[in-house]
């Protein structure tokens, strides 16, 4: 036997060491973003704009201006004014991830990005945060873009390198991201591109290969589908259909989701079982006749948050024996393509409770897989419904996946239950940009990702058009928020199963500590229509309500009004208690303006801008297979928006 020391073992013993050592060799520099293919940079991180009124701020990847030999860049388009502020952060983490991994540059000595101005004179400055300036949503600023460069942004490409050590105090090893804010007053558009972070000037990292960028083309013959909801006219009037057809006919729309009208006969206790028939049959079959021979589709639309429960599902079950029955009395060329559903159940009261939200989505895909069955068994049409992007995402209070569930014996979220055994799903996408951590990529590509995987459903991507106005909602100061949910689930029940009470529609607030419920008054509110509501509203605070001019209420109050100050989407806090017949009957209560914010709907962007940021979005997604193209919502608010155009 040889001896352990013997020279061709240590030999050995060596020659690995320094594969090793190899194999572990630092890089000296990291490229951190070039802005190339994704919507996540090269360390997971990332990139979004803020901003606060009136200052403005957009940025876009684009392939038309570009450093080095090929790629893209990011363009930033910033508007300051004399209030608000402005910017655009890329972050050099994940922060969707369950455990996040801040970077470690305590090795390196300079931060290097290039830059363009598409005028030259351009400035703004140049921040960083550490993980605990990323906790406070904030950065220290290490230096002003115009002075880290001899003559300034100019038009042509320039390096800038920003000297690392010593600064600020900054935690080099749990390094967060960088910020780049625009501070001079007035309009300015610059290019940003291969962000690195290295050890010597010299240093320069591997090129990103041109071919990572995505080279899917332009999908600009691929079909888009539209939502339809005000049929009457259409039904009627030849010259609204004509309209319809040609704005299709322009907009490659192929397939319409068009409101179906019918009446109700509930079933009842005696065996009887709930019926539903179609109005304007033959309405339906001149315009259904119509479409196909233009090539389009038309799908029988319904919808609302109540048909979601057990209790409810003999409507839209007898809905989907209606369109059944009514395709088999007519030819083929006047039928119903497909039934949709937009049931919505996170609009029912109960969803703001785990228990029970999980119980409504169990009935929800109870209800949409005995659909599927009795469409796919009896029939040629397809079947389909809408979901948020947001299913599947995580609570960022609880870090549970906020719509999982028990179904067909596979815990998940309902938004893969439903790519598992549907015809097709239609995802409410609803953000006016494609790119950046907040906008149509970010969220819809996991949907898209798990379609290919193991999805059965073929998925649209829906983007919003339409805008509702600031809408009062009057509030009963609501409880604790475990008070909440144990009333819930006792005497409140019945509260948890609806989505309205009294014609009314119910809305929640929760400010982190308390529960509120409370109505919205639909405008102009008549006298009738504020005696409803007072009575739910009364009916409402027995259960979930504080008795006015308590302790308790002047608390709360104080709480919520400094939650709405942070949050956008409600506005004008004013009182307005609830007052019974009887001093016993009166609760404390408070009227909020409903605000939809603007990153959730094309209605302020112009028909222009709708264009290009949708056109993005479906070049990306049309790297999915199971990608079907972009759903519209909805016709009448997208034919005001193409009304720009001409």
């Amino acid at each position: 036997m040889r001896d352990a020391r013997s020279p061709s073992r240590l030999f050995v013993a060596v020659w690995l060491l320094l594969l090793a050592g190899r194999a572990y060799a630092q890089p000296s520099s990291v490229l951190v973003d070039d802005f190339n293919d994704d919507v996540q940079n090269e360390l997971g991180g990332y990139r979004s704009t803020f901003a606060a009124d009136p200052s403005t701020v957009a940025a876009m990847r684009v392939d038309d201006v570009f450093h080095g030999a090929g790629g893209r860049s990011v363009r930033i388009t910033a508007n300051r004014a004399d209030a608000g502020f402005c910017g655009y952060w890329i972050h050099f983490f994940d922060m969707r991830a369950v455990e996040k991994r801040y970077f470690d540059a305590s090795r390196f000595a300079y931060l290097s990005f290039w830059v363009r101005g598409a005028e030259g004179g351009e400035d703004f400055l140049i921040k960083l945060a550490d993980e605990r300036w990323i906790a406070k949503q904030d950065s220290v600023t290490l230096a002003q873009a115009s002075r880290s460069l001899a003559d300034g942004i100019t038009t042509t490409w320039q390096e800038v390198v920003i000297p690392l050590s010593g600064r600020h105090d900054l935690d080099w090893r749990n390094l967060g991201g960088i910020t780049f804010e625009f501070v001079r007053l007035g309009k300015q558009v610059v290019y940003i591109d291969d962000i690195t972070i290295k050890t010597t000037l010299d240093d320069v990292p591997s090129p990103a290969s041109v071919a990572s960028v995505s080279s899917v083309p332009a999908p600009d013959s691929m079909p888009r589908k539209l939502w339809v909801w005000s049929t009457e006219k259409l039904l009627q009037d030849a010259k609204a259909r004509e309209e319809l057809f040609d704005l299709c006919r322009s907009q490659r729309i192929d397939e319409l989701w068009m409101q179906l009208l019918y009446d109700v006969a509930r079933g009842d206790a005696e065996g009887q079982a709930t019926t539903c028939e179609l109005r304007h049959e033959d309405e339906f079959r001149l315009l259904l006749n119509e479409a196909h021979k233009r090539g389009i589709r038309v799908h029988a639309l319904d919808g609302y948050p109540d048909f979601a429960l057990r209790e409810n599902h003999d409507i839209p079950l007898g809905v989907v024996d209606a369109v059944i029955a009514f395709n088999r009395r007519g030819p083929a060329s006047s039928r119903f393509d497909g039934v949709h559903f937009d049931n919505e159940p996170y609009l029912l009261i109960g969803w703001h409770n785990p228990v029970q939200r999980e119980e409504i989505l169990y009935d929800f895909l109870t209800l949409n897989a005995e659909c599927q069955r009795r469409i796919r068994e009896q029939s040629e049409m397809q079947f389909g419904i809408d979901i948020p992007f947001w299913w599947q995402e995580r609570d960022e209070e609880t870090g549970q996946i906020v719509a999982e569930v028990d179904f067909a014996g596979q815990r998940q979220a309902a938004s893969f239950h439903c790519l598992d055994m549907l015809d097709n799903v239609g995802v409410m996408n609803y953000r006016d940009v494609a790119d950046g951590a907040d906008g149509m990529i970010a969220h819809g590509r996991e949907l898209l990702e798990y379609a290919d995987r193991h999805g059965r459903a073929i998925v649209y991507m829906g983007v919003e058009t339409f805008r509702y106005q600031p809408t009062p909602v009057w509030f009963a100061t609501g409880v604790l928020r475990e008070r909440f949910h144990d009333v819930l689930e006792s005497s409140g029940e019945s509260t948890a199963r609806v989505s309205r009470i009294d014609g009314l529609r119910l809305r929640t607030l929760d400010d982190g500590q308390r529960v509120s419920l409370g109505v919205e008054l639909p405008q102009p509110l008549t006298s009738d229509v504020e005696q409803i509501a007072t009575k739910s509203l009364l009916d409402i605070a027995k259960h979930f309500g504080v008795p006015g001019r308590s302790d308790d209420s002047i608390a709360a109050t104080a709480h919520i009004a400094r939650f709405i100050e942070k949050d956008a989407e409600w506005s004008d806090l004013r009182s307005r208690p609830i007052i019974g017949a009887t001093i016993a009957d009166v609760y404390d209560g408070f009227l909020l303006d409903s605000i939809m914010l603007s990153k959730l709907t094309f209605a302020d962007d112009s028909a222009a801008e709708f264009q290009i940021q949708v056109r993005a979005a479906e070049q990306y997604f049309s790297r999915y297979k199971r990608y079907a193209g972009t759903a519209i919502h909805y016709y009448e608010t997208f034919r005001e928006k193409l009304e720009e155009l001409k």
